[in-house]
């Protein structure tokens, strides 16, 4: 029984890695919740201007591979840039198709995110916002606070603090058997007798 448990505690670092991951993504989700600033900080969009010749509404379902899907919506507006190409600008699907649909066939200025393909901040209309920086950034927080409040609820942080425990216990009774085994070998060891030929 107790070599048994001397090897199921061996797996005791599992549990440990899982319990620090929960909590950790827990903590990340409420700290990114809280931030002062949501999405990408606006040093870091990049103003833009082109024609909007066509737009779109996709509909994105990624699987995993351990079952269950994820869906995402969002538009996707084709505009045509002062060099003659055109580029694909990605709107948050809660910003709306009204508001979206009247940009096509206009001259607009947007301020997009490179490194989030080219996600849309705002969007301006000879001179009026169509869609403000606030608006967007007021979306993503609202974006931030679900996941920190799926990531902060009971359940999750139970199992995080279970899996927590029960790697450091498995860990610390794991550790007392290997003494016990150690302790046992040394006895079990004959030790000879002055005089006496091994």
């Amino acid at each position: 029984m107790r070599d048994w448990i001397y090897q199921l505690t061996g797996k005791a670092w599992l549990a440990l890695v899982v319990g620090i991951g929960i909590l950790g993504w827990a903590g990340y989700a409420q700290f990114k919740a809280s931030a002062d600033t949501h999405g990408t900080a606006v040093e870091d969009l990049v103003a833009k201007s082109g024609t909007i010749v066509g737009g779109s509404e996709i509909t994105e379902t990624t699987k995993r591979r351990r079952g269950g899907s994820t869906t995402r919506h969002y538009f996707v507006l084709d505009a045509k840039v002062a060099d003659g190409s055109t580029e694909k600008w990605r709107v948050d699907y809660a910003v709306g198709r009204k508001k979206l649909e009247p940009l096509i066939d206009e001259a607009v200025e947007v301020r997009v995110d490179p490194s989030d393909n080219n996600l849309v901040y705002e969007v301006k209309l000879k001179g009026q916002p169509v869609v403000s920086l606030a608006e967007v950034q007021k979306i993503m927080e609202v974006k931030d606070q679900a996941a920190a409040s799926s990531a902060t609820d009971k359940g999750t942080l139970i199992v995080g603090l279970v899996a927590l425990l029960l790697g450091i216990g498995g860990l610390f009774l794991r550790r007392r058997i290997r003494n016990g085994f150690i302790a046992e070998e040394a006895t079990a060891a004959q030790t000879p007798v002055i005089g006496e030929k091994v």
